[in-house]
Formats: C-alpha cells, sequence, structure tokens
C-alpha cells in the first residue's frame, strides 16, 4: 500500500508540473510537452519499459457524454513507467483525434491517425510525418525504424489499402481486409477476402500477404466462410465454417479442429492469435434469448465460456496462455479481469474503454480501468491498483525494450 501512495504522489506532482513548463510548437505538432523522461529506455534496447497513454480533459468535463466532441480542450498523455513524458493536444483544429483506436504507442513514441474531409494524416508525438489522399480508418499500424506501415479501410464504401509512409503497397476496391496487421518473425503480415461474382451467388477468394506478397489461401471446396487468417512460425492457419459442420473449424499443419460451442448457439465474430507455437480463437457467440457472450479456445479445442452477457474489451497472448478484460453487457454487470484461467471481478464503477488497455510485463497483468461516474482513471497490476490524477481514461498499455515481443497485444 505505501508503494502504490507514493506512486500516486509522484504522479500528482508531476501532473501538477505539466501545466507549468513553458510549451514550444513543434513545426506543427502544436504545443506538444516533453517531460525530463521523454527518452526512457530509448537508449538502451535491453531495458523494458512500460507505456501508459491516457486521453485527458478538463476537470468538470464529461467525457463519457463528450458534448463537445472535437473542439474540447483535451490532450493525449504519454506515461513511461508510470511518469508523465509527453502530452500531446487533441482536437479537430491539431488533427489528432481523442478516439482510443486512433492512437497507439510504437518503440516508445506516439503515433496518430486523423481524417480531414478529404485526407488521412499520420503524426508521430504530435509532429505530422505524412499525409495522403482519401479518408481512411487505420486498422493496423507497424514500424520499422522510420518507416510507417499502415493497414486502412475507406470510411466509406469496401476495400483496404496496405501503405509504407503513405505509399500503397497492396490495394483492392472491393472485399475487406481482416483488420489485423502483425509481425510473423520478420515479416510483416495480414490477409484478406475478395468478392468473386458468379451466376448465382457472390462467391469470397481468401488470400494471405506477407511483405506485400499475395497468396491465395483457404481453397477448399467445402469452405462456406472464413472467420479470419493468420501466420504462425511461417504456416498460414485459418478458421472457417464448412459445410456439414455446425461451428467454426480451425485449419493447422493438415488438422482440422471443431469449436465446442453451446448447443443451439451462433457464432457472431471471431479472430485467430498466436504465440509461441500456440493459437487461441476468440470469438463472440449468442444463444436464442441471450445476451451476446464472449469464449475462448485453443487448438486443442479446449474451451473456456465466461457468463451471459460479459465481452472482451481487450485481450492479449503470451507463452503462459490468454489474459483479458471483459465487461458486462449493463452497469449492473460488473467487469471481469481473466488471467490465464483465473477470474478476478473488476473494481466497481469501472470499465475498460478501447482495445489497447491490456498488457503482460514480467508475468504482470497490467490493465487501464476508467470510471464509469467521472472518477480518477486506475492501473491494475494483479489486483494492486495505482490512479492517474487525471479527468479522462486509460486508451492503451504497452511495453517496449527488453523481451517484450513476448507480450503481445493483438490489435
Amino acid at each position: 500500500m505505501k508503494r502504490v501512495l507514493l506512486v500516486a504522489a509522484v504522479l500528482m506532482t508531476v501532473s501538477c508540473g505539466l501545466e507549468e513548463v513553458s510549451r514550444r510548437p513543434q513545426n506543427g505538432a502544436g504545443e506538444v510537452w516533453f517531460g525530463p523522461g521523454i527518452n526512457v529506455g530509448k537508449n538502451d534496447p535491453e531495458k523494458k519499459t512500460v507505456y501508459v497513454t491516457a486521453v485527458e480533459y478538463p476537470d468538470g468535463y464529461d467525457w463519457r457524454a463528450d458534448v463537445e466532441k472535437g473542439s474540447v480542450k483535451c490532450s493525449l498523455v504519454v506515461y513511461a513507467d508510470d511518469v508523465p513524458v509527453m502530452k500531446v493536444p487533441a482536437g479537430d483544429e491539431y488533427e489528432v483525434s481523442p478516439d482510443p483506436d486512433m492512437h497507439r504507442m510504437s518503440d516508445g513514441h506516439l503515433y496518430t491517425d486523423y481524417s480531414t474531409d478529404s485526407e488521412t494524416v499520420i503524426k508521430k508525438d504530435g509532429k505530422e510525418i505524412f499525409r495522403y489522399s482519401g479518408r481512411e480508418m487505420i486498422c493496423g499500424l507497424l514500424t520499422e525504424g522510420e518507416d510507417v506501415y499502415t493497414l486502412g479501410h475507406p470510411r466509406r464504401g469496401e476495400g483496404f489499402t496496405y501503405r509504407k509512409n503513405g505509399d500503397v503497397i497492396v490495394e483492392r476496391n472491393g472485399g475487406r481486409s481482416f483488420a489485423s496487421l502483425y509481425r510473423d518473425g520478420t515479416s510483416i503480415c495480414f490477409a484478406f477476402c475478395e468478392p468473386i461474382l458468379s451466376q448465382k451467388d457472390t462467391l469470397y477468394r481468401y488470400y494471405h500477404v506477407s511483405d506485400g506478397n499475395v497468396s491465395q489461401t483457404a481453397v477448399r471446396e467445402d469452405i462456406r466462410k472464413v472467420w479470419d487468417v493468420i501466420s504462425h512460425e511461417g504456416e498460414v492457419c485459418y478458421l472457417a465454417s464448412v459445410t456439414g459442420v455446425s461451428s467454426p473449424v480451425l485449419f493447422r499443419s493438415g488438422t482440422m479442429v471443431a469449436l465446442d460451442m453451446p448447443q443451439n448457439s451462433e457464432m457472431l465474430a471471431c479472430r485467430l492469435m498466436a504465440e509461441d507455437g500456440h493459437i487461441c480463437v476468440e470469438g463472440l457467440y449468442v444463444r436464442p434469448g441471450r445476451s451476446v457472450t464472449s469464449g475462448l479456445w485453443d487448438e486443442a479445442g479446449r474451451s473456456d465460456l465466461f457468463d451471459e452477457g460479459m465481452t472482451v474489451s481487450s485481450i492479449c497472448m503470451n507463452g503462459d496462455g490468454v489474459c483479458c478484460v471483459l465487461n458486462g453487457a449493463s452497469s449492473r454487470l460488473k467487469g471481469l479481469i481473466y488471467r490465464y484461467g483465473e477470474v478476478s471481478d473488476m473494481p466497481a464503477g469501472y470499465a475498460s474503454v478501447g482495445s489497447d488497455p491490456a498488457m503482460v510485463v514480467d508475468g504482470i497483468f497490467h490493465v487501464g480501468l476508467s470510471s464509469l461516474s467521472g472518477d480518477r482513471p486506475m492501473i491494475w497490476r494483479d489486483g494492486r491498483m495505482t490512479q492517474l490524477d487525471i479527468n479522462g481514461f486509460i486508451s492503451t498499455i504497452s511495453v517496449s525494450g527488453g523481451q517484450s515481443s513476448q507480450d503481445t497485444v493483438l490489435d
């Protein structure tokens, strides 16, 4: 408890200093504040640094209703090992969005995407690095040195575009990607489906992309729908509905494993995750007359089905298994924190906001929890709580350096 109170006191002291330090323009970055610890861990690749991003609003403003969205004064705040190191103003005038799905950390830097009336703008630490024509929703972003790779969907219409520094590598005007850009070893990968018109119906073909090279996959004639495609350790795996089987089937290494689902249930959405040779399925399913519910399945067919109305908000996987955060379908249902098969109640009055505020670091599950009643957000670390002294919510938790590649968050 003394440690938690001490950290909270330090955060309050440094956070107050954010307003006292003179701000300086950064060549189009707006009034970006950089703290003295901004370079923590960047010069030492062996040092592991935990980054937390939060969206801060003026005291008294109801960020949940957000009636002044786009014009209210707010900021993206970056914490490194619990110390605030950067504060980037957000809002339409800065071309930076406070939306939790429109910013992320990579290698100790904050990357944001924003759509104007006709363009997409990508910024790094509040400073524009490139923009291009077209309004895209960025569903995946990876960095490699100074290069930035993005996977975007048009905000209206179908198709997708995979880019490097804004330049097109792979593009389709129809179909969709599976909305996940990830690394398999040293390769950058994603998958997509493309419609093929026939005399009777619209058929779909499925493709996997590795470092820009496109190859067709899931070509079996009995496949009715492919839910997701990934590669892991160089092997392409996919999850599909097939003729004669009531639940989705995982295809890997020439084997087929049908997911064990409750009787009369229907899968609504599902995706694949992989780490250290293991594959897991996260899915949303529903039974007649009941609420939508989340479940987890492994490659052996074992399942972990959550209580009715509980849905996964954020999930991560490492060599020890899966950890995730679940929100209830209503305020009456207290959220859950799931850690390698063990379930803990989320503190009353809190929820997980966005899809990335969770990460396992050195065996400790870090979860960003935001208040449903307007109180300060909290970081939950295996049951211990640390408060951030801001009015707003925690949007992402990530790790850089050390063995961070083993603690994988899935977009």
